[in-house]
């Protein structure tokens, strides 16, 4: 089994499960934009759903470890 791991796109750490999102936000930064799909580590996602409680969509999980 392969053991993979993606970077958050928030913070930019390698985790083993991120949680895909997205999220508008008011004022571009980073060139973010609404309805591009972004996967974020837990303590960011806190951090989103607390912020953008409106537009913030939940995508799915994705797992290092494949079953």
């Amino acid at each position: 089994m392969r053991n993979r791991k993606k970077k958050c796109y928030i913070c930019g750490e390698k985790k083993e499960i991120l949680y895909r999102c997205r999220y508008e936000e008011q004022f571009v930064k980073r060139n973010r934009a609404y309805e591009a799909w972004v996967f974020v580590c837990k303590d960011c996602l806190k951090g989103i759903k607390k912020k953008f409680i409106q537009s913030y969509q939940y995508g799915g999980t994705w797992k290092s470890k494949k079953k």
